[in-house]
């Protein structure tokens, strides 16, 4: 066979072609190129030059096409990824498992065929759910990365303020690790608002120490200035509040000036229903045992609701009672009492005899217990709730102590108008029955002043800042001399005092808080009405912004208030969907990865997706 000679040009388009072909490596040397094409492309030695020529043109028209098509799912990369990021961010938002996200794209796949039959490029979208990569371990990465985008959107705006504060309360999950949540609460143009900082893990005890410890360090370490925080509000557990080793003062002594600590104004209020009502324990004993004995066995419980069903009772059975939670007291004993005939019949029918259930005495007692239990949890359901205002809250305390008085009355009158059951059950017996009553009036008086005490005990903190409080919407017509300040002293408040006597002889200015009252009047009236109702705090927050720089002092404190938690209603609503997303069926999942989703499911912040799909690139799913 003739040896052929090739021309340097040739050449050239050779090497080509033994790259594009076999993707190996060749050394650019003329005797190395032509050795390659010799030994590893045979087939091309018996072609003349034109028809080598129409070869190359068809390999480079071949790899053209290719870096068409690989360009074009670059073009379509950051929809697939912006995609991504949203189903992510849907299966966090509703804490379902990381996994589904397979299972919703199957689920599009399954029902795309018929859904967009009558489209023209139903293929084409068909194809694009196929490329979108939504597997486990992409939706974990996509919550991570939202998180850590919020988390940094909440650094920065904390950072600009002035000063914020803080709530945090400890509570364990599924798998019994201690888990923190430090929430923030902190004024941001004409909005109040709270966001969740960290859902941090505590290695080893709760303590003080402990807790102080972890905080400083979680806040430190995301960069935030622990000067800047004003409040602290915790639940007042002993390693919260506790004089020497607490939390709050050791915390305070960390960040060098005085802290306005709270105790949650909700835990507050159920104590004192707890130790008021301290002699009315051996009744809840006796309920609690008689309702586990129905409902604890399975036997028992059905043939219950038989008896219920039979007698045509609304109600299906009876409310077990849990310690913990706060209006389960008030709740089992008022089904206990709405369903008492029926439990004596099955009592009877199960040879259970409890002579207490028949006493006049005990029954006019549990009567009793039973309506105060329903008007705390009354209380109780006001208080809770997250961005509630500040007077609101507290006014709510002391109509309720106003209340308790009017209770005494009504109790030594004899009159039981706020007292249904027992109204209802004195006016069942006979008078001659009752010969005891007067001994269960003088308990109940002394019950009902006995919870008086505690309120008037627990809520003096509350007490001593209600002027400040007042300040907020009344500044017009407080006085400067009844105003607790020292706890603002080291935001450099000299101009307060003039400030205020500058505001309140103006008219203009005083009108804006005579206008801004009578608007928070609608708003509590609307709340009554459970009608859509604005945020009073943001309202006061637009007032206050509204006034010009030279009260730029009274306007810090005023922030500063509105930014106060009153309870961690806040920290008690996280804990709960923590629970829902960190369950038995998932009690691997990581700490870091349940906050995340705890942190997506609650925050008022949007992540930024376009942003985080430009850094990211797309996978094609296979």
């Amino acid at each position: 066979m003739q040896r052929v000679t090739y021309t340097q040009n040739e050449l050239n388009h050779y090497n080509f072609l033994a790259k594009y072909k076999k993707q190996k490596s060749v050394v650019c040397r003329t005797s190395s190129v032509k050795r390659h094409f010799e030994t590893i492309h045979k087939t091309l030695l018996t072609k003349s030059a034109d028809e080598l020529k129409c070869f190359i043109s068809r390999a480079l028209s071949n790899k053209d096409a290719q870096s068409d098509k690989l360009i074009k799912f670059v073009k379509k990369s950051d929809n697939l990824v912006s995609a991504s990021f949203d189903v992510a961010k849907s299966i966090a938002i509703r804490g379902k498992p990381f996994s589904d996200g397979d299972f919703i794209k199957m689920s599009w796949l399954d029902c795309a065929d018929n859904l967009f039959q009558d489209f023209d490029n139903k293929d084409a979208i068909i194809q694009r759910i196929k490329d979108l990569s939504i597997s486990r371990n992409t939706i974990k990465e996509r919550i991570l990365s939202m998180n850590s985008n919020i988390e940094n959107q909440l650094i920065h705006d904390l950072n600009q303020r002035s000063f914020f504060s803080i709530c945090i309360n400890e509570s364990t999950d599924i798998t019994s690790s201690a888990r923190l949540s430090i929430i923030s609460r902190f004024c941001i143009n004409d909005e109040v608002r709270e966001e969740l900082i960290k859902l941090a893990s505590i290695p080893a005890k709760t303590t003080g120490e402990n807790i102080c410890e972890v905080v400083v360090n979680v806040l430190e370490d995301i960069g935030l200035n622990l000067s800047k925080i004003i409040s602290v509000t915790t639940d007042g557990a002993p390693c919260m509040i506790g004089k020497d080793r607490g939390f709050v003062n050791l915390f305070s002594k960390k960040i060098g000036h005085p802290l306005i600590g709270f105790h949650c104004i909700i835990h507050q209020e159920a104590l004192c229903a707890k130790d008021g009502l301290l002699q009315y324990e051996n009744i809840l004993k006796l309920v609690t045992k008689i309702v586990n004995f129905i409902n604890a066995r399975a036997l028992n419980k059905r043939q219950f609701s038989l008896l219920l069903e039979e007698v045509n009772s609304i109600h299906k059975g009876l409310v077990m009672y849990n310690n913990v939670r706060w209006l389960s007291r008030g709740n089992l004993l008022e089904r206990f009492v709405e369903c008492l005939h029926e439990i004596r019949l099955f009592l009877s029918g199960n040879q259970k005899n409890y002579t207490e259930l028949t006493d006049i005495n005990w029954l006019c007692n549990l009567m009793f217990f039973t309506d105060f239990c329903l008007h705390l949890n009354e209380l109780n359901l006001k208080l809770q709730g997250t961005g509630k205002n500040l007077e609101f809250m507290f006014s709510l305390i002391k109509s309720f102590e106003t209340k308790l008085n009017v209770f005494i009355r009504d109790i030594e009158n004899h009159k039981f108008k706020y007292f249904q059951h027992l109204n209802k059950f004195l006016s069942e017996i006979e008078i001659n029955e009752t010969p005891k009553l007067d001994e269960n009036i003088k308990k109940i008086l002394s019950i009902i002043k006995e919870t008086i005490q505690q309120f008037n005990n627990r809520f003096i903190d509350f007490k001593k800042f209600e002027c400040n409080i007042k300040f907020l919407k009344c500044p017009d017509t407080c006085n400067f001399d009844e105003l607790d300040l020292h706890y603002f002293e080291w935001m450099n408040i000299d101009t307060f005092e003039f400030e205020l006597i500058d505001l309140q002889s103006c008219n203009t200015w005083k009108q804006k808080f005579i206008d801004l009252r009578q608007l928070i009047e609608e708003i509590e009236i609307n709340r009554l009405q459970a009608n859509a109702v604005k945020n009073a705090d943001n309202e006061i927050l637009k007032v206050w912004n509204s006034l010009p720089n030279t009260f730029n002092t009274l306007k810090k404190v005023a922030r500063s208030i509105l930014s106060i938690f009153l309870s961690t209603y806040a920290c008690e609503s996280l804990f709960s969907i923590m629970n829902l997303i960190k369950t038995k069926q998932r009690n691997t999942l990581i700490d870091e990865t349940s906050a995340a989703c705890v942190s997506l499911k609650t925050t008022n912040y949007t992540p930024d997706i376009k942003m985080l799909s430009s850094k990211k690139q797309q996978q094609k799913s296979h």
